[in-house]
């Protein structure tokens, strides 16, 4: 009688589970070649996965000035593409002067210029101003008056909330108010008194900008106004409110076209500070 040793059950075991799969019958269901699709790929080789195509570059905007009637409103405003402009704020750190009587003279060599914020009657301003990095006044954290952010350098407008949570750093800031329009989105409850000139600033959000001047409007019928986009080629996405009445000011030299013009009463009065616009 033949003897099997247990060490050659175990070899025996091994070989048979060492089996190449090609002894065992097909098992159902599952496929015996890789599907057309793995094939396909090991054909086609690598994939080369392409960047996205860049974003089409906005047009640029032509410095111009129009003037428009609009809900019975006249509207006067000088349009500029930041890429090419600059909004600088010109400010007087001991309050109005007869220096900078007017806007022309405030803008004198420089293309146009606008009265900018509020003031105190000693002269001081209602909220923070920044000059060629200098600060002045302090940050108006409740008024309505202050409610919006001028930023120059690279021009845009913030809310004083936005403006609080990312706290910018630019060389020139003006802080003023109220908003009238927002988000493209007109502002409500603003006041409904007396119509007086108007002074204001709009941005599409992009590059476009303007400083602007409205001959007689309260604040609401001034949001309203805006709010329809009564500007040919000009979607208002922000619009911030200026100080006004015997303060609001629009000079426009003779080299923007549409100049020069002047949007100035008999009984202006000298402001603290001016935006000036200049060519890069």
């Amino acid at each position: 009688m033949k003897i099997i040793t247990w060490p050659a059950l175990l070899c025996g075991a091994l070989l048979s589970s060492c089996a190449p799969s090609a002894l065992l019958p097909p098992q159902p269901g599952i496929p015996t070649t890789a599907p057309s699709y793995f094939t396909d790929i090991i054909k086609r080789g690598p994939v080369t996965v392409l960047p996205p195509p860049p974003a089409p570059e906005i047009p640029r905007h032509s410095l111009a000035s129009k003037t428009i009637t609009a809900s019975a409103i006249t509207f006067t405003i000088v349009s500029f593409d930041r890429r090419d402009h600059t909004l600088y704020v010109a400010d007087q750190p001991s309050g109005p002067d007869p220096k900078w009587r007017s806007a022309e003279r405030a803008g004198s060599g420089s293309l146009a210029a606008i009265n900018g914020g509020f003031f105190t009657p000693e002269g001081k301003p209602l909220g923070l101003v920044i000059t060629d990095g200098q600060r002045r006044g302090g940050l108006n954290r409740a008024s309505s008056l202050g409610s919006g952010f001028f930023i120059g350098g690279d021009e845009r407008l913030l809310s004083r909330e936005r403006y609080l949570s990312t706290k910018p750093t630019p060389k020139n800031l003006l802080q003023t108010g109220p908003r009238l329009v927002w988000d493209g989105n007109t502002i409500s409850g603003l006041s409904k008194g007396v119509n007086r000139p108007r002074s204001f600033l709009l941005w599409d959000g992009q590059h476009h900008f303007a400083i602007g001047h409205a001959d007689s409007a309260n604040l609401s019928s001034l949001a309203n106004a805006l709010g329809k986009q009564p500007i040919s080629g000009f979607k208002i996405y922000h619009a911030l409110n200026l100080d006004g009445g015997r303060s609001s000011d629009l000079w426009v030299s003779s080299s923007v076209n549409g100049g020069p013009l002047t949007r100035r009463g008999w009984l202006n009065k000298s402001v603290r500070n001016y935006l000036v616009l200049r060519r890069d």
